[in-house]
């Protein structure tokens, strides 16, 4: 068994990579980082310079850590590369297997994705990422990954990458639940657990796949996140702490088997049985919780998959919310509570905590998006934007502000400032022109404390400061000329075992609004400050959080969660819950040290020595991470040359190569490829010689030998990365090409070789491209795109062979082809859209290949001689369902199914009768998205009909 499967792995291995494929991406990263790396037992850590003190954190955090999440998983980590940029606000972290390292943007995460009571932003990212890493690492006993590492450890660890995303996540949220600090963690997190509840109690239930696997076009989007970590944690307490660790040995050994076999193998139950215990265990678990009061209203919101954030009164009888739905497109709406309409204000998209502040007088709003650098990779910045209530019309307040959470304050705005690890109080004035260039004022920056939000009291000078403090989310009350002395002190209200967010004054400033995760779920809370009195005012099962009051102060909007979706509601006064909460529970606080993540002494200690210095990339990256064997046909002639191919990038992937040698008919062959992106816009060398094969009369077929060097420079330029996509692509290249023939009978003579200069230009812009999340094609922008090649030289020799004569020429050639499309959709509601597209070629001899603008409806091939050629193509799709389901031991899950209406109509138009001799065929199929394990697929059959020949061709492809 064994045997077969090594030799099916090196099949795999052989076709998988392509002649010039391009193994190890590369990036650009923004310049004057001043890289510096620190050196600790298990890791290499590389920061920008003025982010020391968070790299030692980091250090200390991992090293504490190290054998926790190694007796948990496996692993072993030596040098291991941590990248730690400040350069991004879209926080994230991650774990790749290719050029084995991990990257953290140190901006903390905004709004409420983490548990606060794990700590700061760097304890909860750290560790989470450490599991993955020591994960990765894990090769297990003497198998076909470790056989795979001989070649490339890379690609095996790789191996990891196919078990399901939540079976990998769900390992990290169990230990970041019951390894860090007392009550971290997201599964010790309502606002992460409510949403598993919440599903798990309706009819929409997640099956065993689902559970597992990524979703992208059902809410929630972190479901694998969820799901993994509930199934996981039963796993662990069910079958021991050992469980996970068992069942990735076993995997690595028999990979192929796929990881419900693993568990399987450890648990002696197959993953349907063991979706029934877990299920019927959450079952009771679920029924032993109260029934909690439904006092509230739900707005209904006339679109799917609605996910509704902060609701805001802007009068009596409407709201403003962010949302964001299946079928609309995201952005800040406008909602008439009477007669339930509602109004698009704003397309766009929002910081990760959804704060916007509206103006006094109603007017204005302010808001927070990321806003994506137009040349550098995964650089995104948070800018404020104002917008007009009255006429939508906006203007971008700041340009690399870095702002998000705003709150007016007399004619300044509060805002938050992102900081390394951490965030600050800044304002900003509102009353000069040119507040884009203004530079916002610092108010409040202490280190240790992460604020969270701002809410200024409408009456009076008074704010409300929820802040985080060594894992404790408590909320301050504070002035302008006070805050430093304030915050320095207890919060005002704080809860043992709960964390508090969403500060909004009452319209009299004598009552605050706030939710906490105190109780089994989020709830709504109010204060009252002249009576000093806390009262929880909602009860919901799955939880409420993100209140406002209306105008008048005697109903409060709030989002509530309802199965997989976050929808407004209200709740008037008279139908508060009520319950008083005791003062002893929202004025108690924790030594911020009982609940931070606790570093040893000896370890602080030991950290002193270790060693820091500049970072350099060095020549160590061009030893080949990679060495693959590979088999690629030559032509369409059924011959193969075989070789193998060399890969690697440097550590922060700026420069990559590819290198293949292969030999086909007694010679050596070459095909070499460099990119470098470490200054904008960088440039791409490839030098190569390729056979090809050439039929000459009397003789047969001969091999010509094609050999080249080019010199390219790919120019990205992301113009606007927001709700629309607008952007422009060029791509100029100049090369120089030679041929000649190899070993002509009778004598195996050599030609000598012809050779041309050829330039080549290619370009695309899109604009104002935009995609809602169950849309399989953009429903409106549009798409131009143009390619010139021609051919400077005119080289030419003639060469005898068998008494024949063969002239070889590089003649001056030039081929330009084209093409616009546009995009629709008359029935977006649906997620149904339309595109319709242009496109040209004209060439003096064969530069490009014709065909390509051709369809593969018809069942011949059309005009294939033709140097000319116009078509008009069509494309409609047509949702049919979201199957969003799979399984786990059979790792097919499926997406969605949808039809696909078109048309391709082609003609020359140079020839005397083009119209009469133009081809049009109308076509219909069927396609479906879906995942092997964790690669993606899409795949269709479709039959065209061409009427003016009544030719019929079913057919497996593009259409």
């Amino acid at each position: 068994m064994l045997r077969h499967l090594v030799a099916l792995l090196f099949l795999w291995m052989c076709y998988a990579m392509p002649a010039a494929a391009q193994f190890y991406p590369t990036q650009y990263r923004p310049p004057n980082q001043h890289w510096q790396q620190l050196k600790t037992p298990h890791f290499n850590i590389i920061y920008a310079a003025e982010n020391d003190s968070s790299a030692y954190r980091m250090g200390q955090l991992l090293e504490s850590d190290y054998d926790r999440v190694q007796s948990l998983v496996g692993g072993t980590l030596s040098d291991f590369p941590i990248i730690l940029n400040n350069y991004s606000d879209r926080s994230n972290g991650f774990v790749t297997p290719l050029h084995f390292r991990s990257e953290i943007e140190l901006p903390p995460i905004k709004g409420k994705g983490l548990n606060p009571q794990t700590g700061n932003w760097l304890t909860n990212v750290g560790p989470h990422e450490l599991v993955h890493a020591l994960q990765l690492s894990n090769m297990s006993g003497y198998n076909i990954p470790r056989l795979v590492g001989l070649f490339s450890p890379d690609l095996a660890r790789s191996f990891h990458t196919a078990i399901p995303s939540g079976m990998l996540e769900g390992i990290a949220v169990q230990h970041e639940t019951e390894a860090l600090t007392p009550h971290g963690g997201r599964g010790h997190y309502p606002y992460f657990t409510d949403q598993f509840n919440a599903t798990f109690s309706s009819s929409q239930r997640w099956s065993m796949g689902q559970l597992f696997q990524v979703s992208s076009r059902t809410l929630p989007f972190n479901r694998h996140y969820i799901g993994g970590y509930e199934f996981t944690s039963w796993l662990q307490q069910k079958y021991g702490e050992q469980t996970t660790r068992k069942a990735l040995d076993f995997y690595m050994d028999y990979p192929f088997l796929g990881y419900g076999v693993a568990l399987r193998h450890v648990t002696g139950q197959w993953p349907n049985e063991l979706y029934n215990h877990f299920e019927d265990d959450q079952q009771s678990q679920l029924a032993e919780e109260h029934n909690r009061s439904e006092q509230s209203r739900v707005l209904s919101v006339p679109f799917d998959g609605r996910n509704i954030r902060r609701p805001q009164w802007v009068s009596g009888h409407e709201l403003l919310f962010y949302g964001s739905f299946y079928n609309a497109r995201p952005g800040f709406y406008r909602y008439d509570v009477q007669e339930q309409n509602l109004e698009l204000m704003k397309a766009t998209n929002s910081t990760g905590d959804y704060r916007y502040a509206l103006s006094p007088d109603g007017k204005t709003l302010v808001y927070s998006y990321y806003e994506t650098d137009s040349i550098y990779n995964n650089a995104e910045k948070t800018e404020l934007v104002s917008v007009s209530l009255s006429d939508g019309k906006s203007r971008q307040l700041t340009e690399n502000g870095r702002l998000y959470a705003p709150a007016f304050e007399g004619n300044s705005l509060l805002a938050l400032q992102t900081r390394p690890a951490s965030s600050r109080i800044v304002s900003l004035s509102l009353t000069t022109e040119g507040t884009r260039n203004s530079k916002p004022a610092p108010v409040f920056n202490q280190p240790g404390t992460e604020i969270k939000a701002v809410a200024t009291n409408p009456v009076t000078e008074e704010w409300a400061v929820v802040a985080n403090r060594g894992g404790q989310q408590g909320l301050w009350f504070t002035r302008a000329g006070t805050i430093t002395r304030d915050l320095k002190g207890s919060p005002d209200l704080a809860f043992e075992n709960g964390s508090i967010f969403d500060p909004e004054w009452h319209p009299e400033g004598n009552r605050i609004l706030f939710s906490s995760d105190a109780s089994s779920s989020f709830q709504l809370y109010e204060y009252n400050l002249n009576e000093q009195k806390l009262t929880q005012i909602t009860d919901l099962r799955f939880g409420a959080f993100e209140g406002s009051y209306s105008p008048g102060g005697d109903s409060v909007a709030f989002v509530e969660q309802v199965e997989n979706e976050r929808l407004p509601a209200i709740l008037s006064r008279n139908n508060f819950y009520g319950k008083e909460i005791p003062n002893a529970r929202f004025t108690q606080t924790k030594e911020a040290e009982n609940n931070t993540y606790t570093i040893s002494d000896s370890l602080i200690n030991a950290s002193q020595q270790w060693t820091t210095g500049p970072y350099r990339t060095g020549g160590s990256w061009l030893k080949p991470r990679t060495v693959l064997p590979y088999v690629d046909e030559v032509g369409n002639s059924g011959s193969y040359q075989a070789g193998i191919g060399m890969h690697s990038n440097s550590l922060l992937a700026d420069q990559s190569y590819s290198a293949e040698i292969s030999y086909f008919e007694d010679r050596g062959w070459y095909d070499i490829s460099y990119r470098s992106k470490q200054f904008f816009p960088g440039y791409k060398i490839r030098l190569n010689s390729r056979p090809l094969l050439r039929p000459l009369q009397d003789v047969g077929t001969v091999v010509q030998q094609n050999r080249s060097l080019a010199l390219s420079v790919p120019v990205p330029i992301r113009l606007n990365q927001n709700v629309y996509h607008t952007s422009l692509y060029l791509e100029p290249e100049i090369r120089y090409n030679q041929n000649r023939l190899l070993d002509v009978p009778p004598d195996g003579q050599n030609s000598d070789f012809v050779g041309s200069p050829v330039i080549n230009l290619y370009a695309q812009f899109n604009y104002r491209l935009q995609q809602n999340i169950r849309d399989l094609q953009p429903n409106t922008g549009l798409t131009i795109y143009s390619e010139l090649e021609h051919y400077l030289g005119s080289d030419r020799t003639v060469f005898s062979y068998s008494g024949n004569e063969l002239t070889l020429s590089a003649p001056q050639l030039t081929g330009l082809r084209g093409g616009i499309y546009g995009y629709l959709s008359p029935l977006r509601r649906w997620n149904q859209s339309l595109r319709l597209g242009i496109h040209a070629l004209t060439q003096t001899g064969f530069v490009f290949d014709n065909q390509s603008q051709v369809s593969e409806g018809f069942s011949e091939l059309v005009l294939p001689q033709s140097q000319n050629l116009v078509g008009f193509d069509t494309r409609y799709t047509i949702p049919l369902t979201y199957v969003d389901d799979g399984g786990l031991l059979l790792p097919v899950f499926l997406s969605n199914l949808y039809l696909v209406a078109f048309s391709n109509s082609v003609t020359d138009p140079t020839e005397n009768r083009w119209i009469a001799q133009s081809r049009s065929v109308f076509g219909l199929g069927i396609r479906a998205q879906f995942r092997l394990s964790n690669l993606a697929f899409n795949i269709g059959v479709g039959v065209g009909y061409e009427p003016t020949r009544s030719n019929t061709r079913f057919f497996i492809g593009d259409f």
